[in-house]
């Protein structure tokens, strides 16, 4: 039987663990099973997203074009999306649910990349919640040089969104500045 594929996945997508097939350009379910996703691939690029959930659709006009305007860049990452209609608690797919439980996602979307050494996931960055494109290429391109140096045990920062980092200026800024005396 010839596996789902997808231009792009959304709302009436079939619950699956997807990997982007670069030499069709389509979206591929994988075959289903009852063990999480391992990516094979050194490093990865996952996007957890629930069919029911709207920040994903609006998460969904940032993340196929990102992908899409990017693939010679990409072409070193797996390119995951892992879809169910909502979380563990509605999903048709066991390969789905077991990876949201393997990597403990409980919020929507979740983009996560990864370093696998091919059997296991050795490192891994979490962003929750909508990513734009500028912060998809913000945090995306740097991961190899952060992930390699985290597995020799260096102390790495993931890069801040520009969500976060609105956030953190907006704190200092109710605090009084930087350098305000107390």
């Amino acid at each position: 039987m010839e596996p789902i594929k997808a231009r792009r996945l959304g709302r009436e997508s079939t619950d699956g663990v997807y990997y982007f097939d670069f030499s069709s350009g389509y979206w591929v379910m994988m075959e289903e099973s009852a063990s999480p996703l391992i990516p094979k691939e050194r490093y990865s690029l996952v996007y957890f997203d629930n069919t029911l959930c709207p920040v994903c659709r609006r998460y969904d006009l940032h993340w196929y074009p990102f992908v899409e305007s990017n693939l010679e860049r990409l072409r070193g990452f797996g390119l995951y999306v892992v879809l169910c209609d909502w979380f563990t608690q509605q999903c048709t797919s066991a390969k789905g649910a077991m990876t949201f439980i393997e990597y403990k996602v409980r919020a929507s979307p979740t983009t996560m990349l990864m370093l696998s050494d091919g059997s296991k996931v050795i490192y891994t960055e979490r962003y929750e919640g909508l990513l734009t494109e500028r912060d998809l290429n913000n945090i995306v391109f740097t991961f190899p040089e952060r992930a390699e140096r985290a597995a020799r045990g260096e102390k790495v920062e993931r890069p801040l969104t520009e969500e976060e980092m609105i956030e953190r200026l907006s704190k200092t800024l109710a605090q009084g500045g930087a350098g305000a005396k107390p």
